[in-house]
């Protein structure tokens, strides 16, 4: 910020710009646009510390995480009742993992937020560019991201699947796919106009001259304050693959040619074994089972969901400007992504499984960096012009006021530096319920009466039975026989001869398991 000093001594010749101050001295309504003024300065510090609504999102969390998935969704639905988009997301996903009957109504009305937001041009949040120039981002309405987006739908496909209507899933999924294959091209766009759009508010103000707002500056701020989001490993091209595999292994299962190209999809990005085995199993062993109506090479698929996805923190620049002219503030705040404390879990199948391991299929930490990367520079252009106008309208108030008396003119530039500070702010908000990882291993069933222990180092979360059965599973909790490495925890019954999908969330608290898919 050095062009702030360079331009210190031109304080008293920029006196004439401000016009609209004299205007109000000269018309008598200076006592009373006066105390508005403080009464907005106290709006403005009230707004600061409440709009994130950081405290509720860490409550929640904090249930969500260690004490109970079911009583957050409650908390969630109570927080979602005005339609905020990002309580409608926490709330809709909570619900699914719980089996809330309110899980599709709740994401449902997420996906109308999403499109309505996506139809006006402007999806996500931090590149929305109106109404909180004098306050703060916080109290915009929160628009999400595109990977919540397409989170919304990979759930409700998750949860149609598991309620066994195949063709709504399908058609989630493909949503899914498309939204994420469109980001790109979508973020160039609207990056483009939100630094326009600042550029020309900036040009308009009174702040014009005050302080650069290049690129150099900008760059500057980037460099100093985002340094720690290559330890992120974004993914590239905004694609998920969790999505991609997901929807690859519906499709392959289901006999469609197109599975096998979102499985190479999800190949390409995670590079993962098991999705090479994937691919050479649908290519060259399912049109021979299909021509059987002997089920003997089923496999049951774990998708595992373990951890908390990554939160913002803020980074605030307060730079207090001490001229002949006055004392004022000029300051910026800045989100930072920060990873969540979290114990480090190694997961494993018991013994009795040739393969044990889990391969990771998706870090959501990197998939949520790849995106946030792409909003920085609006962000701080963002957040550079609102400080530049700020502090123009501090030295607006201090001169003009001294136009009237000098210790009225001090109480006005005191008055605009605590506004400034009260009211810079970076904008917090993010979901909380999406894990940090995603993992994967393949069963094979091997015989009947097999049964398998899905472990989280030494403890059983979940117990599967692999049996002959009808095309109906059925699943139970806690009628597993005792463990002496877990009180309880889930009991999952399987076809012998059908392949299957299996949806853990796991939790420090316990593991919220889900059968969402068994071939007829």
């Amino acid at each position: 910020m050095t062009s702030l000093a360079t331009r210190k001594q031109g304080h008293t010749r920029q006196t004439k710009h401000y016009t609209r101050t004299h205007k109000w001295l000269d018309s008598g309504i200076l006592g009373g646009w006066f105390a508005w003024f403080i009464g907005v300065i106290a709006l403005g510090g009230m707004l600061g510390g409440c709009a994130t609504d950081v405290a509720k999102l860490e409550h929640f969390s904090k249930i969500y995480y260690q004490d109970s998935v079911p009583k957050a969704h409650k908390l969630a639905q109570k927080h979602a009742k005005d339609n905020d988009l990002l309580w409608l997301i926490q709330a809709g996903v909570s619900g699914f993992q719980s089996q809330s009957p309110a899980a599709l109504e709740l994401l449902d009305k997420s996906e109308e937020q999403l499109l309505a937001f996506e139809k006006d041009g402007i999806l996500v949040s931090a590149l929305v560019q109106t109404g909180a120039t004098l306050v703060n981002d916080n109290v915009l309405e929160y628009r999400g991201n595109l990977y919540e987006g397409v989170f919304v739908n990979y759930y409700k496909a998750l949860l149609y699947l598991s309620s066994g209507d195949t063709e709504s899933a399908r058609v989630e999924l493909n949503r899914a796919n498309d939204r994420q294959r469109r980001a790109k091209d979508y973020y160039a766009k609207q990056i483009a106009k939100a630094m326009a759009q600042e550029q020309a508010r900036f040009e308009k103000s009174e702040a014009n001259g005050l302080v650069d707002t290049d690129s150099k500056q900008v760059d500057k701020i980037l460099h100093q304050h985002y340094s720690n989001l290559a330890a992120f490993s974004a993914f590239e091209h905004f694609i998920n693959p969790s999505v991609s595999y997901l929807s690859g292994l519906i499709f392959a299962l289901q006999g469609d040619s197109k599975g096998l190209d979102y499985l190479k999809e999800a190949y390409g990005i995670s590079q993962s074994k098991l999705i090479a085995q994937d691919l050479e199993y649908f290519l060259r062993q399912r049109a021979a089972r299909a021509k059987s109506s002997k089920h003997t090479n089923a496999f049951t698929w774990i998708i595992l969901e373990e951890g908390r996805q990554v939160r913002k923190t803020e980074a605030r620049i307060d730079l207090p400007l001490l001229t002949t002219q006055g004392f004022y503030h000029f300051g910026i705040a800045l989100p930072q992504l920060e990873s969540t404390p979290q114990p480090s879990s190694t997961y494993t199948l018991g013994s009795s499984v040739r393969e044990s391991s889990f391969e990771l299929l998706a870090y959501i930490d990197g998939i949520i960096a790849t995106e946030f990367e792409k909003q920085l520079q609006a962000i701080a252009t963002r957040a550079l012009v609102s400080g530049s106008i700020k502090l123009a309208m501090q030295i607006a108030l201090h001169q003009g006021l001294e136009q009237v008396d000098p210790g009225l003119g001090l109480l006005g530039a005191l008055a605009g530096h605590l506004y400034s500070r009260a009211s810079t702010s970076a904008d917090l908000r993010i979901t909380s319920v999406l894990p940090r990882q995603i993992l994967l291993v393949r069963i094979k069933h091997e015989n009947a009466q097999q049964e398998v222990q899905i472990l989280r180092g030494s403890q059983a979360i979940t117990t599967l039975h692999i049996q002959p059965c009808t095309p109906n599973p059925t699943e139970s909790k806690a009628q597993a026989p005792k463990s002496q490495h877990a009180k309880s925890h889930n009991t999952i019954a399987l076809c012998l001869g059908q392949d299957s999908i299996l949806y853990i969330r796991d939790t420090p608290a316990r593991a919220y398991t889900r059968l969402i898919f068994q071939a007829p």
